[in-house]
């Protein structure tokens, strides 16, 4: 079987690149070689996990908790995995009081709002987009590679950014409603025009979304050969377009070849595999779809990723 990569990745010259799917289909293994490869070709790669149960310090045997780390005797590549812990104390700094100010202007509460406010669901994944928003227009790097969380955490930060960014607009219908009562009552108490805080926030979902659907921005679907793996790939694919993303490729992993075993174990799952494949090219389309072998072994180490560079380019 042809193995059929990445390497038009090389023409396009991207600014960001997503890599998504379910839980163990390889998602971190091909970002992280994507990423050594840009940084081989000389661009300055960054390249960022916003998995909140991350591998790629195991795969990549480092320690990139928290921190932008520099990986030895790689020139141009970087590395971090989001802590979401740091995240929430970031979004506190960044935002909690913008909250604050916005809600005490019209409601007796106290700073223990924003404890209360970044406690609630979705706010560590909301603000991880921020954080990758930063860094993409930060300048600092040519290409950033980033693995995403398993693919229904993904979507529902999508849903999450999109349902934001809606409510935003209520919000500031609502507020221009009642604007003269509110004022009366706090007889100006807000240190800041509610309004311009809600406007920055919607501004910043809007940048957030035209990083997610830029030209320069390709989405890559890593997949595996098996019925669950080519469902999923299918509604996967249908809400990200649906967002207006670009996927540019669905990568199927773990692929068995010809050449691995001719015993009826191996023979039978090539065999399955061939099918879906088939499914796969038959409703994504020929060109949408690459694939990658079965290694014989665990891929950790820098050694190892190279190898699977090799295969993807």
């Amino acid at each position: 079987m042809e193995v059929k990569g990445l390497s038009y990745l090389d023409v396009e010259k991207p600014k960001l690149v997503i890599f998504c799917g379910k839980g163990g289909v390889g998602k971190t293994t091909c970002a992280s070689a994507s990423a050594l490869h840009f940084a081989k070709k000389g661009f300055k790669t960054l390249l960022i996990s916003t998995d909140p149960t991350p591998s790629l310090s195991d795969i990549l045997e480092v320690n990139a908790r928290g921190n932008i780390t520099t990986l030895e005797n790689i020139k141009n590549l970087n590395v971090v995995e989001l802590d979401y812990e740091l995240v929430i104390e970031m979004w506190k700094e960044k935002f909690g009081y913008e909250v604050y100010e916005v809600i005490s202007s019209f409601l007796p509460v106290g700073e223990e709002i924003i404890e209360y406010i970044a406690g609630a669901p979705g706010i560590d994944e909301e603000f991880a987009l921020s954080y990758v928003l930063d860094l993409y227009e930060s300048g600092d790097y040519d290409t950033i590679v980033w693995d995403t969380a398993p693919a229904g955490g993904t979507l529902s930060l999508l849903k999450l950014q999109d349902k934001f960014y809606r409510h935003l607009g209520e919000a500031a219908k609502l507020y221009m409603r009642v604007r003269k009562a509110i004022e009366i009552l706090t007889k100006g108490r807000a240190k800041r025009d509610p309004i311009e805080i809600i406007s920055e926030w919607e501004k910043l979902a809007q940048r957030v979304f035209n990083m997610l659907r830029g030209k320069k921005t390709h989405t890559i679907i890593v997949t595996i050969a098996e019925a669950l793996g080519v469902r999923q790939t299918e509604r996967v694919l249908k809400e990200l377009e649906a967002f207006g993303m670009h996927v540019s490729k669905i990568l199927v992993n773990y692929i068995i070849t010809e050449d691995v075993c001719k015993c009826s174990f191996h023979m039978e799952r090539a065999a399955m595999q061939k099918h879906y494949l088939k499914v796969l090219r038959e409703s994504c389309g020929e060109s949408m779809i690459a694939t990658l072998p079965q290694l014989p072994r665990e891929v950790r180490g820098v050694n190892v990723i190279e190898k699977v560079e090799e295969l993807l380019f």
